[in-house]
């Protein structure tokens, strides 16, 4: 992953912000939730005393009256004893740590990591107190959730160990929500989660719940009940008119247009791809309101990984005609980056080694003369290590923009490593540059001669020219 600046949080652990906001959002919203329970009950309770007072202090004397004062005050006992269960409930245990801050002892292990392979120089994955980086696993079981495929991600994550860092019980309620309006075509359950997220919705002026009403109401003209369609319109739909008008007006149409009419305006109400967008629009706002990226983790980190190695010299991606009159698509070779040059031309005669040729295409030797790239140095091609030059890679990484550095490091394509003031370029008389080290090795080997792996000019080692890069 590309580092950030410095002093900011790398690129891993600003993939990972979701696994804190979202449990941070269901606790804040738990806590709103039971403190407005408590705030009612703790009302009913003041209420009943206060009357139970005034009660007492009016009253006559009595064995009638006595009862009935002693009868209300053990109902307001009952119920300040369920008010203290509740507040003990919301009280953190010690033995069961919460599942926010499971996650916040996660990442900050992450961070740790991190800094001790920035330390150290490494490449190695930060690792958990169990001993092995997660970070795969849980973007793994965060696209089998998104996916709708709750069972394979919960088994999953159970055999991971990583339940605290997966939001199961999340996503299978999208999941059971979603079926419902794709599968039975009912918007019951999403209306029910719209009123438990009522305040949330209106402070953030979604019209989700506008949505599904509609869609409801469409449904009752599919079903030509006119009646019930009017009754639900007034109901449902009348409180809406000041943001909605348009839409109301159109949907009132219906109750004119069936299903089969051929007014196309009305017909486009009628189809059944609108569940396809309440749903998307459904889920889209389940997602942010829980503070969830609509994308899946395991595509955001892909496409920050290729998007940071994709680079003007990477193998493009041609998309296949559909025509059959059309060319076919050329391949793009890819070189090896560290291609063993000693004995250059032992190797390159060597039979039954399948190496005719240094630099042909994976796959066998050129067809012709105009696929060979000795005799066309121009030619594109791609590095067989480069992850965005493969096959399949290339056509995601075409949908990437490409990395942006600073300050250009250069590879040589003989050795594949970084050319530097330790290891400077050199350059051949016709232009093509490698590293010092790797031509010397090569020099060494062929009795100072060292031979250019693209065009096969060969040539003494002390003609070549050395590349200052400003």
């Amino acid at each position: 992953m590309p580092a950030g600046p410095p002093g900011s949080s790398s690129g891993q652990l600003i993939l990972e912000e979701p696994l804190i906001r979202t449990p941070y959002e269901l606790l804040r919203r738990s806590h709103r939730s039971a403190q407005r329970q408590v705030e009612k009950d703790f009302k009913i309770i003041q209420s009943g005393l206060n009357d139970l007072v005034k009660r007492a202090s009016t009253a006559e004397p009595g064995p009638s009256s006595h009862d009935s004062v002693i009868k209300q005050l053990d109902q307001v006992g009952e119920r300040v004893k369920g008010l203290k269960r509740k507040l003990d409930d919301l009280q953190p245990r010690e033995d069961a740590p919460s599942v926010l801050k499971s996650r916040l002892k996660y990442v900050e292990s992450l961070g740790k990591g991190e800094k001790t392979a920035s330390e150290h120089s490494s490449l190695a994955p930060p690792e958990t107190e169990a001993g092995t980086d997660r970070t795969l696993d849980r973007y793994i079981v965060d696209y089998l959730l998104r996916t709708g495929r709750v069972k394979a991600a919960q088994a999953l994550a159970v055999h991971q160990g990583i339940e605290d860092y997966a939001d199961i019980k999340l996503f299978a309620e999208l999941t059971k929500i979603e079926k419902a309006l794709i599968e039975r075509r009912s918007v019951t359950e999403a209306l029910a989660w719209c009123g438990e997220n009522r305040g949330t919705l209106k402070k953030t002026k979604n019209d989700l719940e506008f949505a599904l009403r509609l869609q409801e109401f469409i449904e009752l003209c599919r079903h030509r009940d006119v009646t019930g369609a009017i009754t639900y319109s007034r109901k449902n739909l009348a409180a809406w008119a000041p943001t909605h008008m348009q839409e109301i007006q159109q949907g009132m149409t219906l109750l004119v247009f069936g299903e089969r009419t051929g007014v196309s305006a009305y017909r486009k109400l009628y189809e059944t791809e609108r569940w396809q967008h309440v749903r998307h629009q459904f889920r889209e706002t389940f997602l942010n309101l829980y503070g969830l990226p609509t994308q899946p983790l395991l595509a955001l980190a892909l496409s920050a990984g290729l998007s940071s190695l994709r680079l003007p010299s990477c193998a493009p991606h041609v998309k296949p005609s559909t025509s059959p009159l059309s060319p076919k698509s050329p391949t793009v070779p890819l070189l090896p980056s560290a291609p063993s040059l000693h004995d250059l031309e032992q190797v390159l005669s060597t039979i039954g080694a399948g190496i005719d040729h240094l630099t042909a295409p994976i796959g066998g030797v050129p067809t012709s003369p105009e696929d060979d790239m000795h005799e066309h140095p121009e030619t594109l091609v791609g590095n067989v290590d480069c992850p965005t030059c493969g096959e399949d890679m290339k056509i995601l990484a075409s949908e990437v923009p490409m990395s942006h550095h600073v300050n250009s490091t250069i590879v040589c394509r003989i050795s594949g490593k970084v050319m530097d003031s330790q290891n400077e370029p050199m350059a051949f008389p016709n232009g093509h540059v490698y590293s010092s080290k790797a031509l010397e090795e090569m020099a060494n080997s062929n009795f100072g001669c060292v031979t250019c792996p693209r065009t096969r000019q060969t040539t003494v080692f002390t003609r070549l020219r050395k590349v200052y890069i400003s």
